[in-house]
């Protein structure tokens, strides 16, 4: 199953609607992440495809949200995470360790 049609089915979304929005997000979190991955790669490693579709959905979760930290209403509060990859830095770099003896690293500022 690719990305998108993961993305849709998680978020429960059955037609197009909000297609175009959500491929211009999955575009950017794969740009991300293969820039945090380096080296000479120009499609996301499969067993990676799994970040994407939760970066991606926890980035459309914020549309209109932009810039916000937190946000409350009534009894219930939510914190934003401002770097969609942040979560899967333990991941991302077992990953780079993996496939290049841990030549590369990467650091979240």
């Amino acid at each position: 199953m690719d990305v998108l049609k993961n993305v849709k089915q998680i978020l429960g979304f059955h037609d197009d609607s909000e297609d175009e929005l959500l491929q211009s997000i999955i575009a950017v979190i794969t740009d991300r992440l293969l820039a945090k991955l380096g080296g000479e790669l120009f499609e996301i490693p499969k067993e990676l495809n799994y970040i994407v579709v939760e970066a991606s959905i926890s980035r459309f979760n914020r549309v209109n949200d932009e810039g916000k930290k937190s946000a409350s209403e009534s009894d219930v509060s939510a914190t934003y995470e401002t770097d969609d990859l942040a979560p899967f830095l333990d991941d991302i770099q077992e990953w780079l360790t993996r496939n290049d003896g841990g030549k590369r690293r990467f650091m979240m500022y």
